[in-house]
């Protein structure tokens, strides 16, 4: 697995809220060089060994740094961890 990359206190709190609020987001990522879109609620936010991961309510774990897009916004535009 990559080394985990920080996202932004801006992002993190962008999906905080989504939780928060219980409602259905659009989540496009990255899986095995794909880009991978749901459309789901998030369930939870947590840490494991210094990554964090996104879970929603259908399952899906998604690690953060790897979310390339989030409800329609780029991430890249929101994260400035990302490397240029």
């Amino acid at each position: 697995m990559n080394s985990y990359v920080q996202v932004s206190c801006d992002l993190y709190g962008m999906f905080e809220e989504a939780v928060n609020k219980s409602v259905d987001c659009e989540i496009t990522f990255l899986k095995e060089k794909k880009e991978v879109t749901v459309t789901s609620k998030i369930v939870d936010i947590r840490n494991v060994c210094n990554s964090e991961f996104m879970e929603t309510s259908d399952g899906t774990v998604i690690r953060l740094d790897k979310i390339v897009e989030f409800n329609g916004i780029p991430t890249d535009n929101i994260n400035y961890y990302i490397p240029a």
